[in-house]
């Protein structure tokens, strides 16, 4: 089983995660010097333990995350380690999380970016085949897709970029909302890869 959660709104998500943040995550915060990036941070732990506890009816004490040493998060349910992701920027949070299934997320606000069209060509044998440059949705999918392997398979973005897309479009879920990319990639085999979102009470929405 693999679950996701999201939100697009932290001033709502981050007073309901209160009960989920630890007090050393709220220290380990405190090493980034801007403000958002510190809510991101928080966001991020506090919503995939809130995922991890409600989805597999544990307790938030049984729930550990730390940082492995290239800087992956290191989920630890009951004392055994969890395969997870967590992907942040400004205003959204993505994590997912699975017992057994090597996941990768990613999410991107869509907005123009410079040098689209020369980004695309230099992987257009790779990453970015048949992606039209002018065409923002199609890059962002891509390029969360892109990023989404680099986490699952913790190797390096421009390594991911000169591989052929191949099988990776069929092991990711993708989707927008509020004008945010989000992707789910899934190294296993695991069937269908569903999004769900948290919303304002804390109540996990699943696709059926």
């Amino acid at each position: 089983m693999i679950a996701t959660a999201y939100s697009i709104d932290f001033d709502t998500l981050l007073p309901a995660l209160e009960a989920w943040v630890t007090d050393a995550e709220r220290e380990a915060s405190q090493a980034y010097r801007q403000e958002p990036r510190q809510q991101q941070f928080i966001a991020g732990r506090g919503l995939l333990r809130w995922l991890v506890c409600n989805t597999w009816h544990c307790a938030a004490g049984a729930v550990s995350i730390t940082r492995q040493e290239n800087g992956a998060p290191l989920l630890s349910v009951g004392g055994q380690n969890w395969e997870c992701s967590i992907s942040h920027t400004k205003g959204a949070v993505f994590v997912a999380a699975s017992p057994e299934y090597v996941v990768g997320v990613d999410v991107e606000r869509i907005k123009p970016r410079k040098r689209l069209a020369e980004l695309v060509a230099n992987y257009q044998d790779g990453f970015f085949a048949d992606v039209d440059p002018d065409s923002w949705e199609e890059f962002y999918e891509r390029w969360t897709l892109a990023e989404a392997v680099t986490k699952a398979e913790q190797e390096l973005l421009l390594d991911t970029l000169k591989r052929s897309v191949g099988d990776y479009l069929s092991r990711v879920k993708s989707m927008i909302e509020s004008n945010y990319m989000f992707s789910c990639y899934v190294a296993n085999d695991a069937g269908k890869v569903h999004i769900s979102r948290l919303n304002f009470n804390l109540e996990m929405e699943k696709e059926n």
